[in-house]
């Protein structure tokens, strides 16, 4: 005999409980979850509910790091980027081939030979003397340059300071994610230029955004950007070719990349 409609009521009635109770549990639970997902993301995004946290501080902890960092930055003014060294000895290794050319060129048309071959090498003579006019005064400032270069290289306060230098940017790193650490988990509020050049936190995975973070920290402390809105401060220019100012641009240019590979709207938005 088919079950009356009690009878299928009494067997799903505690079946109905049962899921009401699991679903109230589970949105409570999601309710729980979602809070501090959102105080998460607050810190991490500094809008903490904290005191404001000055990551531009010079304290006592990095003093020694920052200090060495700009005894770099002074003694690497009057030396060459390894990559403008090269071009400049490429340029003159060129010009004094040409040189070469020319004056093996003259020697040889001292000696008897046929018309049309000391034709071909009248020439090839006289292109090499027009060349060697056309870059002489870049292969004269190239010869300058270089030589600076050299003379500043062999000094030894100046070799102290870069060797220090060195190794104080990847100290300044290691302390600038201690500091940055230590904000988040106090739920600090962080500064303007922060939030301005970083913007919301990547998800679902916070490595890049993390990594960015930290270099931008330690960017603004090595190379003494204050700047309250700003996050990376004026632009660097590496025209002038000395190891500091193209060391500080491809940094910059480095740090633009990953604020762009985050936000893709940035690229019309100036955060320098």
């Amino acid at each position: 005999m088919a079950p009356t409609e009690k009878e299928r009521l009494d067997v799903l009635e505690p079946v109905v409980e049962s899921l009401v109770a699991t679903t109230t549990q589970l949105i409570a639970d999601l309710g729980r979850v979602s809070s501090r997902l959102l105080v998460l993301e607050r810190r991490l995004a500094g809008l903490g509910a904290g005191a404001d946290e000055d990551l531009d501080r010079v304290d006592e902890e990095i003093a020694g790091t920052v200090s060495a960092l700009r005894a770099a930055w002074d003694a690497e003014q009057d030396l060459l980027a390894d990559e403008v060294r090269a071009e400049l000895r490429g340029e003159v290794a060129e010009y004094e081939s040409l040189q070469e050319r020319r004056d093996t060129g003259r020697a040889r048309l001292e000696k008897r030979m046929q018309r049309f071959e000391r034709d071909a090498l009248q020439h090839s003579v006289s292109q090499a003397e027009w060349q060697i006019h056309a870059r002489e005064a870049d292969a004269t400032e190239a010869y300058r340059r270089l030589e600076a270069d050299r003379k500043a290289g062999e000094e030894a306060w100046r070799q102290e300071a870069v060797a220090l230098g060195d190794k104080a940017r990847g100290e300044i790193h290691a302390q600038s994610r201690a500091r940055l650490q230590r904000a988040l988990a106090a739920d600090a509020r962080l500064p303007v230029w922060f939030r301005v050049g970083l913007g919301e936190i990547t998800a679902p995975d916070p490595t890049p955004w993390l990594r960015a973070a930290i270099a931008l920290v330690a960017y603004r402390l090595e190379y003494e950007v204050t700047d309250p809105v700003r996050p990376l401060g004026d632009t660097p220019s590496a025209a002038s070719g000395s190891a500091a100012w193209v060391r500080r641009a491809r940094v910059h240019g480095d740090l633009v990349k990953q604020f762009e590979e985050m936000r893709p709207d940035s690229r019309s938005y100036s955060i320098t």
